[in-house]
């Protein structure tokens, strides 16, 4: 219970924004207790995106557009832009047309360069774009997909993580596979996925995005192969950005 409660304020230390200023223990223990929990950081900020539709439809009513808006800058402020800004190296780095060793390179390099700052305006516009054309709609059980595209875009990461390799073996990415047991972790993916199955009984679009992911993460873990060498954390944050973009595109065509 302990090392759960240590894992969990691990995972808000390293993937949110939410200060938690206390040096805590990292061993196979709570590292491992981070990564299982990962995914209920996604339910968590998913909860909160709710609270702002709710607040939204009955107090504010901004329209569509300006609530998607805020929506994506919210998530933005609680993650505290780690994920854009592996998607941000992840451009310059894929669209420098450099050999491999020189895109391990500009991942590496904190600057940002045009192609970032391109594909970053062309993610913020298409997710801005996604959910206005989501709130046009008149879906049922429209909240729900506000945690469950959270929830199973850190499932992608989960995958991507004890499915790959790493191209360093130094930083934190490579510590973390060192210290994490694999089979409890894969014990948790297989937990979240009967959930989501069982949950997809009553929703079918659920089953379609946790499907969605799936095929999603196969291709990315081909094409990072080929064109890095293996894994990064910028390129596991840069996977949650674009597996979230692609799981509200895949359920704008099918609701």
């Amino acid at each position: 219970m302990k090392n759960s409660l240590i894992g969990l304020l691990l995972a808000f230390q390293f993937f949110t924004s939410i200060p938690v200023r206390k040096q805590l223990p990292m061993n196979r223990q709570t590292v491992t207790s981070m990564y299982f929990l990962m995914p209920v950081i996604g339910v968590l900020m998913g909860g909160t995106s709710v609270l702002i539709v709710i607040l939204n439809e009955s107090y504010f009513q901004f329209s569509g557009l300006f609530l998607a808006i805020i929506l994506v800058v919210a998530n933005i402020v609680m993650t505290g832009g780690l994920h854009l800004d592996g998607w941000i190296d992840l451009g310059d780095a894929f669209f420098s047309y450099q050999d491999q060793k020189r895109r391990l390179e500009i991942l590496d390099d904190s600057r940002v360069g045009a192609f970032g700052a391109i594909c970053l305006v062309v993610l913020l516009l298409l997710k801005v774009a996604f959910l206005y054309e989501f709130f046009l709609r008149a879906v049922e059980n429209h909240l729900i997909y506000f945690v469950v595209i959270p929830f199973i875009s850190r499932l992608s990461i989960l995958i991507y993580f004890l499915t790959m390799k790493n191209v360093k073996q130094t930083g934190l990415a490579a510590y973390f596979k060192s210290q994490v047991n694999h089979k409890q972790v894969w014990f948790g993916i297989c937990l979240y996925s009967i959930f989501l199955v069982f949950t997809s009984t009553s929703m079918s679009n659920i089953f379609l995005l946790f499907f969605s992911m799936i095929v999603v993460v196969f291709f990315y873990r081909y094409w990072t192969l080929k064109n890095f060498g293996g894994m990064t954390g910028d390129l596991m944050g840069a996977l949650y950005e674009g597996v979230e973009l692609v799981l509200w595109g895949i359920l704008l065509l099918f609701i």
